[in-house]
């Protein structure tokens, strides 16, 4: 009997989902960029620390308990294959939210992040430009 893949989440999200799915919540940015979605501003309800990628520790993660982990899908110093990698090893059990501009094929990464956290909760935010 052939394997079916399980569904496809849908990562086309638009900014008023990305407030749906994180407001309320205590996250975790790691390594925040410029391109950190304007759409995080004034989450109501929730509290939201910021580290860099080199400080997330057992204890940063005990200390804070965070529902989400977000950061850049891609930083100068790691990837988000390098942040569930940690969070793995760090027995993680909140969501994982990658944020980038669109992707012409978000699947190859969703693919390569279950093979490193099969567990886990991880999507893709894909943030559009804002219209001129």
């Amino acid at each position: 009997m052939a394997k079916l893949d399980p569904p496809r989440p849908d990562t086309r999200r638009i900014r008023t989902e990305i407030r749906d799915d994180l407001g309320g919540r205590r996250i975790l940015i790691v390594e925040p960029s410029g391109d950190l979605p304007n759409t995080l501003n004034n989450l109501a309800g929730g509290a939201v620390t910021i580290a860099r990628f080199s400080s997330l520790t057992a204890d940063l993660l005990m200390t804070t308990a965070p529902e989400v982990v977000l950061s850049p899908l891609m930083t100068t110093d790691h990837d988000i294959l390098d942040l569930a990698k940690r969070l793995e090893e760090l027995g993680f059990q909140g969501a994982l939210r990658a944020f980038c501009p669109p992707l012409p094929n978000a699947r190859v990464i969703l693919t390569e992040v279950r093979q490193i956290w099969p567990e886990g909760d991880f999507d893709i935010l894909e943030v559009h430009p804002r219209p001129d």
